[in-house]
């Protein structure tokens, strides 16, 4: 499977099956790249909602927790409070994919540390796309690393909101790449993940945000 970053919490995953798309940015529509009939929306949190306005009448919709199988993908969504103190009972859903005999696991705006009932819920995870630290109101870098040190991931796929479009200064991840103790690598416009290149010992991919 491939998976790009294209903005802020705004993934793509393209496996054999078809393509998800979690959390599109205002504004977006499939593109050329994108085949409709075969393609999965995921919006993990109210926040994306105005995401989604160029999909609605394209491709399904997941909007929130439980099981699906839609054009062929298989994904769960995990509800994980957001501990909002102006709105106490908003949700954030955690969204896994699984694909090619791997599970890809997407956090969305998860903004603080994981309860054992939702790591649990989660289960085995192959490769992570976890916040990385941002806003007052995203997880933190220190948080993000203990996450990830719960989940296991082979695969770390951080995201940052102030990682500036061109991807041209990625210094924003640094603190978490700190915290994890892996080597930073190059960024890539793109991973290519399959199970056997999965490797045994974790590793961190840095994506270059490719816009909408």
């Amino acid at each position: 499977m491939d998976i790009r970053w294209l903005a802020d919490r705004s993934i793509i995953i393209s496996a054999a099956a078809g393509t998800l798309v979690m959390d599109p940015q205002p504004g977006s529509r499939p593109g050329p790249d994108v085949d409709a009939d075969a393609s999965v929306v995921t919006v993990s949190n109210a926040s994306g909602l105005p995401g989604i306005e160029g999909w609605e009448s394209k491709v399904p919709i997941i909007r929130g927790p439980g099981e699906y199988e839609i054009s062929g993908l298989a994904v769960r969504g995990i509800a994980v409070p957001l501990g909002d103190a102006t709105e106490p009972r908003a949700l954030n859903t955690v969204y896994t994919l699984d694909a090619e005999l791997m599970t890809v696991c997407h956090l969305g705006a998860l903004n603080g540390p994981l309860t054992t009932q939702a790591a649990q819920l989660i289960g085995r995870v192959d490769v992570l796309i976890t916040p990385a630290g941002g806003t007052d109101q995203a997880i933190s870098a220190d948080q993000a690393a203990a996450v990830t040190r719960v989940l296991e991931p082979r695969v770390v796929i951080p995201l940052h909101p102030s990682i500036p479009s061109d991807g041209a200064d990625l210094t924003a991840f640094d603190q978490f790449v700190s915290e994890i103790g892996l080597p930073k690598p190059e960024p890539a416009s793109r991973v290519t993940i399959t199970r056997g290149n999965l490797g045994e010992a974790q590793r961190l991919v840095l994506l270059r945000p490719q816009g909408s």
